[in-house]
């Protein structure tokens, strides 16, 4: 069976589509946040959950700051035996924040209730794209009450 050559560029053409919006897919991979972001998002629930800022205002809090672990909870335990919980942040506020144990249980609700919140969020933008999807679907076939795609005996076909 011969080819005419329009069909040949049309293949061609929908390969070079197809590749194109594969690799646009990959680059769309949210990037991570930076430790700026991160702490961004992380302090102002520190300071809701009870947490204190220590500002690293001397260089030897500095010094100190910045070889610490960075924006990760951590726990130490006093010499009452009570558990102190600190988190360092260099980046950002260039302090140290410190709370008790109530402190870093309500912090870990307010992380919980967010990501909660982010997860509800995501389920409401996908059944919002469903919906649309249906929409659409609705009006193509409103458009085209006969169920005829582009291909096929109207479509562009019959102009050859």
């Amino acid at each position: 069976m011969r080819q005419h050559p329009s069909t040949s560029v049309a293949v061609v053409f929908l390969i070079a589509t197809f590749s194109a919006a594969l690799f646009g897919c990959g680059s769309l991979q949210p990037q991570p946040p930076s430790p700026e972001q991160q702490a961004e998002q992380i302090e102002p629930m520190l300071s809701a959950a009870g947490f204190r800022m220590l500002p690293a205002d001397t260089p030897e809090r500095q010094k100190q700051l910045e070889s610490l672990l960075p924006l990760q909870v951590q726990y130490y335990i006093g010499k009452t035996g009570n558990l102190h919980y600190w988190m360092a942040d260099p980046y950002y506020c260039k302090c140290m924040y410190i709370g008790t144990e109530e402190a870093y249980q309500q912090y870990e609700k307010l992380k919980l209730n967010e990501q909660f919140q982010a997860k509800e969020g995501e389920i409401s933008r996908q059944t919002l794209e469903a919906q649309q999807m249906e929409e659409m679907d609705m009006q193509e076939e409103m458009f085209n009450p006969y169920g005829m795609g582009l291909v096929g005996p109207m479509g562009p076909a019959m102009y050859r």
